[in-house]
């Protein structure tokens, strides 16, 4: 796994709970969006406490389009619940991105 800068590692090591997607380059980069938006989830849920730095390695499927995508969770509280779509928690890098090209492919069978 390989950050985009200093700045998105030094986040992802020390906090506060966000979300760090991929790079068309493979690279992680924090998430603003994302990470307020899967935040303020949580928190109407009740789950206020996201300072845990305890990495998730996660594939992400929206449930409108379907599409799958990897992300880094930094707070195991941000990996509960997710509104428009499911969050699903691997043991590891190498396994997330195996579980989201299998997702890929499901993907492209069902739209071809």
């Amino acid at each position: 796994m390989k950050f985009t800068d200093p700045f998105d590692e030094e986040l992802a090591k020390k906090g506060p709970g966000a979300v760090f997607i991929r790079t068309y380059e493979g690279e992680l980069q924090l998430e603003i969006l994302k990470s307020r938006d899967l935040r303020r989830q949580h928190e109407q849920a009740g789950i206020h406490d996201f300072s845990e730095i305890d990495w998730r390695h996660c594939v992400l499927i929206d449930a409108k389009t379907q599409w799958p995508h990897y992300a880094l969770i930094s707070s195991p509280n941000l990996c509960k619940i997710h509104q428009r779509g499911r969050i699903i928690v691997c043991e590891s890098y190498e396994e997330a991105l195996t579980f989201l090209e299998e997702e890929k492919n499901r993907f492209y069978q069902r739209n071809s």
